[in-house]
């Protein structure tokens, strides 16, 4: 035993165990040196009608071997502080073995009534072992019965499918529950008019009893809105109560389920390992549960999976590879639409190898320089391609963003080729060249070159050759006599006063054609006048039948006007006056009555004739303003002549 006392793990076993022993110890004793609340409440009346006043009764009691010495605080079933506790709502000390009681009023709510208790919280704070001040909640519970009566209908709804898709149906499900101790009757629930325009009605509800009303919306084709009016009355009365179901959207379902099957490596040796991830988006608004995800080879490689509308997961599986193998993943979903599918993940294969089966291919790519002077700049790509394997590698294309470069019919184990291509560069940036080759199992396989950075830099200026300035020899100016005249004054004098003639000649023309323009308007205005003094008798048509209406118009001469000496010229004789002065004398010989105009010979002419016609005195057709006027200017040239 001495020998077990001085082995060193034996002893540190006994420290720790002392250690341990003097803190329980030092709990114990601050456990039972620490206050212990106790707190109760009472009501009264215990049972009420209607919602009213009661009295509450509370008693705190420390129980403990310490005082209390923290403030202890009472709120109400509302969580309000209760004013009228101790001093202010709060007790300052409660020494040990003590109680404190207090008594006050509280107003209790219908919905209180309905629950069927009272709660009240002492909130104080006590230490831990450590010292820290924790703060404790303290309730305690008065019950208090209702046995009045209570109306209290409830409703719950269900849609059913949360969303729908389009061209299927939606149920919504109201669940009437009378929670009352009264029988409430003439139960209606009016549904939003885009899922039912119809509103379905219950006659009586037993209190405790339920019912269920469905409103169904075939052929769902847009996002729908579902709320409920709900009215009811209680037995024996006529007043009408209501509560409100508030709305929700009804969405058309929007599915767009994304998914992706890749692995880490494609192309391993026999008995590696390649870890699978399949990448679920759900990009939609349906939520998708259950899913189980199988494969003709693995089974079930997933299960129980949920994925909500808009989150993406991945799911990884590691499989250890033996053969070349095509993994086929098949999706079973169950959705919120109550719809069940399955869809295909698009095939994945991995290559496994023999030792030594394997194509490696090195790209090793330079550049003839590494940065460019000018956009688009010329440069020139070295691609040299290494066959690191032990198989051959045919029909190596070498491509750059897709596009083909140049294609390497072969390449044998270890032999290395050298491709120089000029390339004009648009930009500066990343260059990086593809590898794609075949390799024994007639699978593509891409190799990527180390990436270079090509920059661009702004070319330096040639520097400025130094201009040398000759300086002309200073010319010495012979000095000017004081009597020199300059030979162009007298030119600039001419030149002068040419221009003052031509200028006083153009404005005399000026002032010339403006008279003349007033001359022409006051002649034009004189001759409009005299023109208002004849009155135009018309055209004569020799060929119409006489009117005996038609009068010459004479025109009114003052009798005091003397007339004016004029030429008289006799006019010509125009050809058709000789044939009128002929028939005139033969009218003489004949009747005043003449007959009407024959047809003088077979040709179809006609003779013309002239009927004579009385004279009649000349009607006055001359507006009296005009005559006036004509008149007053008569007069003033008399005067002027006189």
């Amino acid at each position: 035993m001495t020998t077990a006392l001085f082995n060193p793990k034996s002893r540190l076993t006994a420290i720790i165990l002392l250690v341990v022993l003097l803190f329980a110890c030092g709990a114990s004793a601050q456990q039972a040196a620490a206050p212990s609340i106790a707190f109760t409440i009472s009501i009264e009346p215990q049972s009420m009608t209607a919602p009213g006043n009661v009295t509450v009764s509370a008693r705190v009691s420390n129980a403990g071997n310490a005082d209390m010495t923290t403030p202890i605080s009472l709120y109400d079933p509302e969580g309000k502080l209760v004013t009228t506790f101790s001093d202010g709502g709060s007790l300052q000390r409660l020494p040990s073995g003590e109680n404190y009681l207090w008594q006050g009023q509280y107003a209790v709510k219908q919905s209180q009534l309905g629950e069927g208790k009272l709660v009240y919280t002492l909130r104080y704070s006590s230490q831990d072992a450590s010292g820290t001040l924790i703060e404790q909640n303290l309730p305690a519970t008065a019950d208090i019965a209702f046995t009045g009566e209570k109306v209290d209908l409830r409703v719950n709804r269900t849609i059913t499918p949360e969303v729908v898709r389009r061209g299927k149906e939606v149920s919504v499900i109201y669940e009437l529950v009378n929670q009352g101790n009264v029988k409430l009757t003439n139960i209606v629930v009016r549904e939003n008019r885009l899922i039912s325009t119809r509103t379905q009605t219950v006659a009586t509800l037993e209190p405790g009893a339920s019912t269920t009303l469905t409103f169904t919306k075939q052929n769902v084709t847009a996002n729908l809105s579902s709320s409920a009016l709900v009215t009811y009355r209680k037995e024996g009365e006529r007043q009408t109560r209501q509560l409100s179901v508030e709305a929700v959207d009804v969405l058309l379902a929007r599915p767009a389920l994304q998914f992706e099957l890749t692995s880490d490596k494609t192309q391993v040796n026999i008995g590696e390992t390649a870890m699978l991830t399949l990448t679920l988006r759900n990009a939609g608004n349906i939520s998708y549960s259950n899913i189980t995800v199988t494969d003709p080879k693995l089974g079930d490689v997933f299960t129980n999976v949920q994925i909500d509308a808009g989150q993406t997961r991945e799911l990884q599986k590691e499989v250890t590879i033996n053969e070349t193998t095509t993994y086929a993943f098949t999706l079973k979903l169950e959705d919120n639409t109550g719809t069940t599918q399955e869809e295909k993940v698009p095939d994945l294969k991995v290559s496994a190898y023999a030792e030594g089966q394997m194509l490696r291919l090195n790209l090793t790519l330079t550049a003839s320089s590494e940065s460019i002077t000018s956009l688009p700049g010329t440069i020139t790509f070295d691609i040299t391609v290494t066959n690191d394997s032990n198989t051959a590698a045919k029909n190596i294309n070498l491509r750059h963003a897709n596009r083909s470069i140049y294609t390497i019919n072969e390449l044998a184990p270890g032999q290395s080729t050298t491709i120089s291509r000029v390339f004009s560069l648009s930009q500066p940036g990343k260059y990086q060249f593809t590898a794609v080759a075949t390799d024994v199992q007639d699978n593509p396989v891409e190799f990527l070159s180390n990436a270079l950075t090509i920059n661009y830099v702004v070319p330096t200026p040639a520097p400025t050759r130094e201009m040398v300035v000759t300086i002309p020899p200073a010319v010495t100016y012979s000095p000017i006599p004081a009597d020199f005249t300059p030979g162009g004054g007298q030119t600039k004098d001419i030149l002068f006063i040419v221009t003052l003639v031509l200028g006083a000649l153009f404005g005399l023309s000026l002032l010339l054609l403006v008279f003349s323009g007033i001359m022409r308007a006051k002649a034009r205005a004189k001759s409009n006048a005299a023109f208002d003094t004849f009155e135009l008798a018309g055209a004569r048509d020799y060929t119409a039948q006489p009117d005996d209406k038609r009068q010459a118009v004479e025109t009114l001469v003052a009798d005091d006007q003397v007339p004016e000496e004029t030429l008289v010229v006799a006019p010509e004789e125009l050809p058709h006056q000789k044939y009128l002065k002929e028939d005139k004398a033969k009218v003489e010989g004949l009747s005043t009555e003449a007959p009407a105009p024959q047809t003088a010979d077979e040709e179809g002419t006609f003779r013309l004739t002239r009927e004579e016609e009385a004279e009649q005195p000349a009607e006055d057709s001359e507006p009296r303003f005009r005559r006036a006027e004509r008149h007053k200017t008569a007069e003033d040239k008399d005067q002027d002549q006189g």
